[in-house]
């Protein structure tokens, strides 16, 4: 990784190398054996969009990309899953989001409460090659949901009722497979916790390291300033690397393949001229110095190669379509973008995000 790598604009979709740029949807992810899929990401269909989640969220459902970088449905059900993908690519973890009927949730100040559901919710381990579900364990208000890298255990985020009605912390949990106990928290200690005060904590974008000893979260404190901290999954000690203010919300996260550094998009206000003022930057996991790497990219951007010299993203293109963007970086340690082509327009999609893929996929 290139600490001096300079940034590239790219607002408006094109490189200052426009002529490198290919059709070739998720460019060099190689075949991860036998399974079906080199990736897997969250679609939204016109239907989808008329059976709405919580916060008038349109449903959605989980989708894989083949070798060749066709599409193909997982999930049919608008089940609106939380998920990530075993670096095998043999085995989906997912949850779906509760139901309307199950929860309420408020935002105030990108601090969201949510009201703890009377019923637990689902994690299921989905096989790629059948689509077979398997229940993996129940706990109360499930979040995000990340498998280790040798699928022994799995990275949650569960929700804790405070004292205060509606009032509670969302933090990430470690439970291991097969689950036999209830997962153990890894909460952040926050001055506010210590202080006895009410707190809410948001944690999502759990993303593991490639060993498998830490994980890498987003908390959105109480205050509204979001930081990105690292846990270790057996002690749940933690600590803060890189924090931004109320105006940023920290939009993604990624740890690159070697363990070195974690890939955040940071999204923030447009100028008064509407130009994007969102940044994606690198942070260093040893220092926690952070370096600009791109500027104008909003979405879900992950390492898409194994020596981190490739990233991938899905956005929305023109005319309700979804499309995939990959940058490479150059000898030079820019990035350039390298391939953009849209995805699952033969299977009705207007949009995809939560891009997530498995290591073996990563040439």
């Amino acid at each position: 990784m290139s600490a001096c790598a300079p940034a590239v604009d790219t607002e408006s979709g094109d490189s200052p190398d426009a002529r490198r740029v290919d059709r070739a949807p998720f460019a060099a992810l190689a075949p991860c054996g036998d399974q079906p899929f080199v990736a897997v990401f969250r679609g939204f269909t016109a239907d989808g969009e008329l059976v709405e989640k919580v916060g008038s969220s349109p449903s959605s459902d989980i989708y894989g990309v083949r070798p060749d970088g066709s599409v193909s449905p997982v999930t049919t059900d608008l089940g609106s899953y939380q998920f990530g993908i075993a670096d095998d690519a043999a085995t989906i973890y997912a949850s779906p989001d509760p139901s309307p009927s199950s929860s309420t949730s408020r935002s105030t100040a990108d601090v969201t409460t949510v009201a703890p559901s009377p019923s637990a919710d689902r994690v299921v381990a989905i096989a790629t090659a059948s689509g077979q579900q398997t229940l993996v364990l129940e706990a109360p208000d499930v979040g995000a949901v990340a498998p280790a890298p040798d699928a022994s255990r799995l990275g949650l985020t569960v929700f804790t009722a405070g004292e205060q009605p509606d009032v509670g912390t969302t933090a990430p949990a470690v439970v291991d497979l097969p689950a036999v106990s209830a997962p153990r928290s890894l909460a952040p200690d926050t001055g506010a916790a210590r202080r006895a005060e009410p707190v809410v904590v948001v944690t999502r974008e759990l993303t593991w390291s490639s060993d498998g000893q830490r994980l890498a979260f987003v908390a959105t404190l109480p205050d509204a300033t979001q930081e990105v901290r690292v846990a270790d999954a057996v002690t749940g000690e933690s600590s803060s690397l890189h924090r931004s203010d109320a105006t940023t919300a920290l939009l993604s996260l990624d740890w690159s393949p070697d363990g070195t550094t974690l890939l955040a998009v940071e999204g923030r206000a447009p100028t008064n001229a509407g130009r994007s003022r969102d940044t994606v930057v690198e942070i260093d996991v040893a220092t926690g110095r952070s370096t600009i790497v791109l500027r104008g990219v909003r979405g879900d951007l992950v390492y898409s190669a194994a020596d981190g010299s490739r990233l991938t993203m899905l956005d929305n293109g023109p005319e309700s379509s979804a499309v995939a963007r990959t940058w490479s970086r150059t000898p030079g340690g820019r990035f350039v973008q390298t391939s953009t082509a849209t995805i699952g327009a033969d299977l009705g999609l207007v949009g995809a995000d939560r891009l997530d893929i498995p290591r073996c996929a990563l040439s």
